[in-house]
């Protein structure tokens, strides 16, 4: 008789191969089916702040790109930052731990070969391949995927919350560069006005009309002023390294240059509509989203006390038979399913446990943060306001009166109806006021700054620009 045993092997091949790929299928579309809520939205914005976020070290001709305005130093800022790009890849690990937690526990495959073949009435067996697959409660895995991808949201949200305090640092840092500047220019004005001054007391020393004690004292004046040249240097340095620091740049050769206006003028939005932006600030949003991943992870702690559901497949090789049977050499597939039994029961309560104390620290972090908004947001106004009141006083009330004074002075000097310590003394109370002006100017710019970081959006201004 003609046996079929090479055909009836290839058979039970087939039939094997379609059962792996069956299970393997499975495992692949269960996996595919427990997406997380936000993957997808994540991944997108992700791709977007990818092209922001540069991962490289910069070119060398990317510093040429400032050119003195805010704008280019917070273009800078965005894309060289190493606390943002930190921020960033916090956000991508996040992100690519989405996956993970939706996926099922890998197949294992086991091969087995008899060394001591077991005799059977059909054959003896020779080779074993063994399939098994676990399949846990679909909880675990919907719950998981759901706490990653709140996870990576919270991570992007905090992102969004290092972008706005990487542009309160480069502002702060430009403004009191800004400041030293003016300082400077204003400095540089009153030299000439010291240097007026003086020219003037020597052509009344040789008509007799003024003693040397007046000369002294304006040379000694116009030396002491002069300090701010040396002292201009040194705060220079000290600006410019702050400014670096906040846009992460490296030393450059050339200074840094701030040509950009301050503007001026208060929040056109309502101080209502800003105490409810600041309360959606980023970090807040940041801690409910840990919050809501921490309910997810208790769901997905409760669903690992479920059974876990145990699928596999057995294929054994059956050799030839020493006398001839009907079904000598038929190989022998067994398919097997089974349940995991949950035995450590308080293990689970504990990890469930924990990621409700976890939940409940997020929400605790989440009501800090609701207060300090709420006391930074008032403070910010109060800085603003604060800010342009004084501007406001300095430029239509205290100036004016002041360079009247100097100007009253100066003319009754020379015609000797005031002294040159009456001069000394009207131009140094107009340059202060002056430098008070720009003082103000610079702490509301850098007030705003600091209310935009709260509230999280840009703030307009009634006005904006620099007022005649």
């Amino acid at each position: 008789m003609k046996r079929q045993i090479p055909k009836g092997m290839t058979i039970n091949q087939r039939h094997s191969a379609v059962l792996l790929a069956v299970t393997l299928a499975m495992a692949q579309g269960a996996s595919l089916g427990c997406r997380g809520t936000y993957e997808s939205a994540t991944r997108h914005d992700l791709a977007n702040a990818a092209t922001i976020v540069a991962q490289d070290e910069a070119p060398p001709d990317t510093e040429s790109t400032l050119d003195g305005s805010l704008s280019s130093y917070l273009a800078f800022a965005l894309a060289r930052s190493p606390e943002l790009r930190a921020s960033f890849e916090r956000w991508r690990a996040a992100t690519m731990k989405i996956s993970r937690a939706r996926r099922i526990p890998e197949p294992v495959i086991k091969y087995s070969y008899f060394v001591r073949s077991v005799e059977t009435r059909v054959g003896p067996q020779n080779h074993k391949l063994s399939l098994m697959q676990s399949f846990p409660w679909p909880t675990a895995l919907s719950a998981g995927a759901d706490a990653a991808s709140e996870a990576a949201r919270a991570a992007q949200r905090r992102f969004d919350a290092e972008v706005l305090e990487v542009k309160q640092a480069v502002a702060d840092a430009y403004w009191r560069l800004w400041l030293l500047q003016e300082d400077h220019h204003l400095k540089n004005e009153h030299d000439v006005v010291l240097e007026t001054l003086a020219g003037t007391v020597r052509g009344r020393v040789r008509t007799g009309a003024a003693s040397l004690a007046d000369l002294n004292q304006v040379e000694l004046g116009i030396a002491r002023h002069h300090d701010h040249h040396g002292a201009h240097q040194e705060e220079r340095l000290v600006a410019t390294a702050d400014l670096l620091r906040a846009i992460g740049a490296t030393e450059r050769k050339e200074g840094l240059t701030a040509s950009d206006t301050p503007f001026e003028g208060l929040p056109s939005t309502g101080e209502e509509a800003l105490h409810s932006r600041a309360r959606q600030h980023p970090r807040i949003e940041a801690a409910e989203l840990m919050a809501s991943a921490s309910d997810s992870q208790v769901r997905a702690e409760a669903a690992e006390r479920a059974p876990s559901l145990l699928a596999g497949l057995d294929w054994i090789a059956v050799g030839q038979a020493p006398t001839a049977l009907g079904k000598s050499g038929q190989d022998a597939v067994i398919v097997t399913a089974g349940l995991s039994v949950p035995l450590w029961g308080r293990n689970y309560r504990d990890a469930m446990s924990a990621a409700r104390a976890e939940g409940a620290a997020h929400r605790a972090d989440r009501d800090a943060a609701l207060q300090t908004a709420d006391a930074q947001l008032t403070a910010a106004l109060s800085a603003v306001r604060g800010a342009q009141r004084r501007i406001d006083l300095y430029r239509n009330t205290l100036i004016p009166q002041a360079e009247t004074t100097f100007q009253s002075v100066l003319g009754g000097y020379q015609s000797g109806r005031s002294t040159v310590a009456s001069a000394l003394l009207a131009q140094k109370e107009l340059l202060e006021l002056q430098l008070e002006l720009a003082r103000s100017r610079s702490h509301h710019a850098r007030a705003w700054a600091v209310l935009e970081a709260v509230v999280g959006h840009p703030v307009e201004p009634t006005e904006q620009g620099e007022q005649p």
